[in-house]
C-alpha cells in the first residue's frame, strides 16, 4: 500500500535541496581547506551546482522509493531495503560522476581527478543513505501510528456496536409498553396480566440468552415470534395476523425475526378495524418477511431504519438484507439464509 509520506511533500521536495547542495558546498570547501574564501564565494557558481545536483538526486531517490513502494517481489523486506540502498547509492554515484565530468570539462575547461570525484560522490552517496534512513523511519513510524489509529477506531466500533446490542436487548420501548399494559390489565383481569407477564418474561429470556448463541434455528426464533405477536396485539397497535409457510431446517441471526416484525408494527398506522397481516415465507436463498404497508407519515421502514440488523448479517453473509416494493402493493424484507458453516465463524 503507498503511503503518503513527507518526502513526496511539495515544500519538502523543493527546500530540502537548497539545505542539501549548501551542506554539500559547505564540507568540500572544507575538505579543500578553501573555508577562508567563504565570505568572497559563497554565492559563486559553485554553490548553484551543488543545489542543482541535489535537486536532481533527490527526485532520482524519491523516484526509486516509489518504485520499490510498488514492487512486489522480493517479498523480504530486508531484501528489498538492501536492494533499495545499493541501487539509490549507485544511481548517485553515476548521476554525480556524469555531471561532474561535464561540468568540469565543458564549464571549467579541465577534466576531474579521481579525487575531486571522490569527494562529490562520498558526500553525496552519504546524503543519499540519510536521506533513505530517514524516510525508512519515518514510514515505521507512520506504520506503527497507522496501526494505533486502526485499533482505536476498531475498539470504538466495538464499543459502539456492543452498545447497539445492549440498548436492542433491552428494548426500553417494548419494555415500558408491557409494564403499563400490565398496569392497566391488572387492575381488571389479574390472569390476563399474568398471561401477558408470562410472554413478556419469554421473550425478554430469549433477547437476553441470545448474547451467548451466534445463530438460532429459524423455527426457534418462528415460536419466539408468535409470542412477541401476541404481547403486540395486547398493546395499543394494529391488530397482528402472522402467517407463515413451512420452513426448513435454515439459521437465523437471534432476535431478527423480532426485530424486523416489531420495526413493521411500529412503522404501520394503528387501526382498529384493519389488521396487519405479516407473512413469512422461504424463497431459494432468503427468507422473506412481506405486509402491506400503511406506514406513518414520519416513521417509514426502510434500510436505514434496520442499519443495525444489516450491520450484523454483514458478518455471517455476503448477501445483504434486502428491501423491495412489490407491484401487489406490498413490501418484501429478504433475510439472507444462513447455513451452519457461514455461521460459525467468530
Amino acid at each position: 500500500m503507498r503511503t503518503r509520506l513527507f518526502v513526496h511533500h511539495p515544500m519538502f521536495r523543493i527546500f530540502s535541496p537548497l539545505f542539501g547542495g549548501t551542506l554539500v558546498y559547505l564540507l568540500i570547501l572544507l575538505l579543500n581547506n578553501s573555508i577562508a574564501v567563504l565570505q568572497e564565494t559563497f554565492l559563486g557558481q559553485e554553490l548553484y551546482v551543488c543545489i542543482g545536483l541535489a535537486y536532481l538526486i533527490q527526485e532520482f531517490s524519491r523516484a526509486s522509493l516509489v518504485f520499490f513502494q510498488r514492487l512486489e517481489r522480493p517479498k523480504s523486506f530486508l531484501l528489498k531495503v538492501g536492494l533499495q540502498v545499493v541501487s539509490s547509492i549507485i544511481i548517485t554515484i553515476l548521476l554525480v560522476s556524469l555531471f561532474m565530468y561535464f561540468y568540469f570539462k565543458y564549464l571549467l575547461l579541465y577534466t576531474p581527478n579521481t579525487r575531486e570525484l571522490f569527494i562529490f560522490n562520498s558526500i553525496f552517496s552519504f546524503i543519499t543513505l540519510l536521506y533513505v534512513v530517514v524516510y525508512l523511519g519515518h514510514y515505521f513510524l507512520y506504520r506503527r501510528n497507522t496501526e494505533k489509529i486502526e485499533k482505536e477506531v476498531a475498539a470504538k466500533q466495538a464499543v459502539e456496536t456492543d452498545f447497539v446490542a445492549f440498548k436492542r436487548g433491552i428494548n426500553p420501548d417494548l419494555l415500558f409498553e408491557s409494564l403499563e399494559a400490565m398496569i392497566v390489565v391488572m387492575k381488571v383481569d389479574p390472569w390476563k396480566a399474568e398471561a401477558l407477564s408470562d410472554n413478556f418474561s419469554t421473550i425478554y429470556r430469549y433477547i437476553l440468552s441470545r448474547k451467548a448463541r451466534e445463530v438460532v434455528p429459524i423455527a426457534e426464533e418462528v415460536a419466539i415470534l408468535d409470542t412477541l405477536v401476541t404481547l403486540f396485539n395486547r398493546l395499543p397497535y394494529r391488530k397482528i395476523s402472522l402467517e407463515q409457510a413451512a420452513l426448513s431446517e435454515t439459521w437465523v441471526v437471534p432476535s431478527s425475526l423480532l426485530t424486523l416484525v416489531e420495526r413493521i408494527i411500529r412503522t404501520t398506522i394503528a387501526a382498529e378495524d384493519s389488521p396487519l397481516t405479516i407473512s413469512i415465507q422461504e424463497e431459494k436463498e432468503h427468507i422473506a418477511v412481506r405486509y402491506t404497508p400503511e406506514e406513518k407519515l414520519q416513521h417509514q421502514l426502510d434500510v436505514q431504519s434496520i442499519a443495525d440488523l444489516a450491520h450484523t448479517y454483514r458478518y455471517y453473509s455476503e448477501d445483504p438484507i434486502r428491501i423491495r416494493n412489490d407491484q401487489e402493493g406490498t413490501k418484501t424484507i429478504q433475510l439472507p439464509k444462513l447455513n451452519y458453516h457461514e455461521s460459525s465463524h467468530p
